[in-house]
């Protein structure tokens, strides 16, 4: 991804972000899209879920962007970017959050910032899974942020599966 491709590149991202997301969950995916952008290391904790408690609360504080307001702010950074990556923060009727989370290249050790610091950024579009979703089927996009009944159920019913599978393992 170069400088003056940043827009084009999240764009053509986003597309298949959206179709994928579509393809998988059951929520509505409007096209009526705001951004927010994240730097990685903004988020603390100890483990994946204190850091994801700390994702949803810092992220539900920032104020929504357009998309030529969030790639402004990347072509700022654009030097020391390493990894970019666009995930669904949130999916409503009317509206839908994509969060903008990059990775440093001043965030590594030395030595590695070393091999890194004159290459490109890279581009991903990711939806997160949970655990359940390895059953296929449809599932919650806004799980991350707590999802509803039907993420706690499914939840629920994955837990009580894998702990009788974990259970004729051993014997």
């Amino acid at each position: 991804m170069t400088f003056e491709s940043i827009k084009e590149d999240i764009n053509n991202s986003l597309g298949s972000l959206l179709t994928h997301a579509k393809d998988c969950s059951w929520n509505t995916i409007s096209p009526n899209i705001g951004f927010i952008v994240s730097d990685f290391n903004e988020f603390k904790g100890a483990n994946s879920f204190e850091r994801s408690m700390s994702r949803n609360k810092v992220n539900n504080s920032k104020k929504l962007l357009s998309l030529e307001s969030a790639v402004e702010m990347l072509k700022k950074e654009y030097d020391d970017l390493y990894d970019i990556n666009l995930y669904i923060f949130r999916a409503f009727r009317n509206e839908t959050i994509i969060e903008i989370q990059y990775y440093r290249k001043s965030n590594f050790e030395p030595d590695y910032f070393e091999t890194v610091k004159d290459s490109q950024p890279m581009l991903h579009a990711k939806i997160a899974l949970p655990s359940y979703a390895s059953e296929g089927g449809k599932f919650d996009v806004n799980w991350e942020s707590g999802g509803g009944f039907r993420h706690a159920w499914k939840s629920f019913l994955y837990q009580f599966k894998y702990k009788r599978m974990m259970k004729e393992l051993k014997r």
